[in-house]
């Protein structure tokens, strides 16, 4: 997937999630929220357009592991995120699950009280 499909459908699948803005916050960073935390950020890496999002350790390990365009996080802590590059081997299909399942991860950490209404319902 080329670098302006990859951001496009990236950005798609994030507005569509319950309560999740989008916003810039400073030169060359973009990010993506829910309740205030980050699920996903686009960068420009080695230059390259580029997609950091976040998942549990075990997944972060078995992704960069499984494919080629996935590598360790830029600008954030590596055990919890990593990052996209464009590339063959990441499809739409495949970057509308890993934003939603980093959507997830911030959501499911948050007190029940706080997590969006109709957060399970966006996910599928």
């Amino acid at each position: 997937m080329e670098a302006e499909a990859l951001h496009t459908a990236a950005d798609h699948a994030a507005l569509a999630l319950a309560d999740a803005e989008s916003y810039r916050f400073v030169e060359g960073w973009h990010a993506w929220r829910v309740g205030g935390k980050w699920f996903m950020l686009a960068s420009e890496y080695k230059g390259q357009r580029v997609l950091i999002l976040k998942a549990p350790p075990e997944d972060v390990a078995a992704l960069q592991e499984g494919y080629a365009d996935i590598g360790p996080a830029y600008h954030m802590n590596k055990k919890h995120w990593y990052t996209v590059f464009p590339g063959p081997s990441i499809t739409e299909q495949l970057i509308t699950e890993l934003v939603q399942e980093s959507y997830m991860a911030v959501v499911k950490g948050m007190p029940k009280a706080q997590r969006p209404a109709g957060w399970q319902e966006a996910v599928k």
